[in-house]
């Protein structure tokens, strides 16, 4: 069942309150459906009695000699008198809710009939082209095919047969108009206008209702690249808005938390330097030797640590705003400044790509993987690929790769392949989770793997 609902919230709404009301209007139509046929049936079964008992009354008033006439007088398309000596009902279908009701009746109307002066029978059409009468046990003179009503509709056969005091019976058959049939035609044109109907009004309504739900999850998506988007309207149903107000309360309190933690850690880095300071001083006041070296090195190494820090807390932090640039251009520009610089690194600038971003920030990101290509690979191979949803950014390199069990840890801060944190070695361990937080911040994703002739491939895919 679950493959047949729709994925949305709205869509599973509409469709279960549709198929509710197609269900019970469909239960309700059958069973009136099947009420309605024997109220039909037993309506019109009392009205051919009551047209028995007007003929009756009128021969019994008459003179015998007028009966002949007033038989042959009384005969119809859908009704048919004729005078015998034996009676052509012998009880058919006696027993039956039918017969039972018109018997009941004739004998409200006629007290003075004895017992054996009555038989009420019944007789279905038999359903083929030909319109002939089903064969019914006891109907020893039904209606032949000609005398049935030609309008084209089906009917049924009361057959009645009462004796007269002279002994004759007067035989009667009345046809009986089946009820139409309210499927398919009626009634599923009615269950379809409702289900068009209540679906269209559901649509807006569940739409309305929904819609606030789209919303959050927009906002948790914009949440995620910018902590200063624009917060949730606080409209709807009262379940909405405190949704809504829980969501921006949670959102300033991020924001607060974020930037409390960037100006903890500017304040750390500013007040560091200047006992760093000091001591970078006080060491290059020392006599020149090893220890000399030593101590200005240590001050070196925190004085990167410290930057580094600094950084990592900038790129998690999205303050810059975002505006569309021609990102093609923006890599070609780095690779030529870091070439210039020393570095092999291979580009082939594609057409025009312009995108959506922090320019500063997805620069910092990608210049960090290009640059540890380049340091531990040798080389950096940069590709840039505009696809139907993403721009896709591929950066090779040729060296060693990384340990399969270590490809998702890569991205941990401080966390580093060989264990040290020294800046000969390639700086604290913080370069690539810089990366990752830019490019998660622009809602795209960063993969690395191995290459099957070696060297790590990363490849960064960023919405546009």
């Amino acid at each position: 069942m679950s493959l047949l609902l729709p994925r949305s919230l709205g869509a599973q709404t509409i469709f279960i309150l549709v198929l509710g009301l197609i269900v019970s209007h469909f239960l309700g139509l059958a069973i009136y459906s099947l009420d309605r046929k024997e109220v039909v049936m037993t309506t019109e079964a009392v009205d051919v009695a009551e047209r028995i008992v007007g003929v009756v009354n009128l021969l019994q008033r008459l003179p015998r000699e007028w009966r002949e006439d007033v038989v042959r007088g009384s005969d119809s398309r859908t009704f048919s008198v004729a005078l015998g000596p034996d009676a052509t009902a012998v009880g058919v279908g006696q027993g039956d809710d039918l017969t039972d009701e018109v018997t009941r009746f004739l004998r409200g109307q006629f007290i003075e009939w004895p017992g054996d002066g009555l038989v009420v029978g019944f007789a279905q059409t038999a359903p083929n082209p030909q319109r002939r009468l089903a064969e019914s046990t006891g109907v020893t003179n039904p209606i032949t095919t000609t005398q049935l009503p030609g309008d084209g509709k089906s009917y049924d056969y009361l057959y009645v047969s009462t004796r007269l005091e002279n002994g004759r019976w007067l035989n009667f058959a009345g046809a009986i108009p089946r009820a139409e049939d309210l499927w398919p035609g009626m009634s599923g044109g009615y269950i379809l206008f409702v289900a068009i109907g209540v679906g269209a009004l559901t649509m807006r309504l569940v739409g309305r209702v929904t819609a606030p739900l789209s919303a959050f999850a927009l906002a948790a998506d914009r949440l995620g690249k910018n902590i200063r988007a624009e917060p949730l309207p606080e409209t709807g149903p009262t379940e909405v808005v405190q949704a809504s107000s829980a969501f921006n309360e949670m959102q300033e309190r991020l924001r607060r938390l974020i930037e409390n933690r960037t100006q903890m850690l500017a304040a750390i880095s500013h007040d560091l330097r200047t006992p760093v300071t000091l001591l970078r001083l006080r060491g290059e006041l020392m006599a020149d030797g090893e220890e000399r070296t030593k101590v200005l090195d240590t001050l070196d190494e925190m004085e990167s640590m410290i930057a580094s820090v600094l950084e990592f807390a900038r790129g998690t932090y999205h303050d810059e705003p975002q505006r569309r640039v021609d990102l093609s251009a923006l890599v070609a520009s780095m690779c030529d400044d870091m070439a210039d610089a020393g570095a092999t690194i291979e580009f082939d600038p594609p057409d025009q790509i312009l995108l959506a971003c922090r320019r500063i920030a997805l620069k910092r990101a990608l210049t960090n993987l290009i640059d540890n290509a380049v340091k531990y690979g040798g080389v950096a191979r940069v590709r840039v690929e505009d696809r139907p949803d993403a721009v896709e950014i591929t950066i090779e390199d040729d060296g060693p790769g990384i340990p399969q069990d270590q490809l998702d840890q890569i991205f941990m801060p401080f966390y580093r392949i060989d264990g040290s944190r020294t800046s000969n070695s390639g700086g604290v361990g913080l370069g690539l989770s810089i990366a990752q937080a830019i490019i998660h911040g622009h809602g795209g994703t960063i993969h690395p793997q191995n290459r099957s002739d070696g060297g790590l491939r990363v490849r960064v895919s960023l919405p546009s």
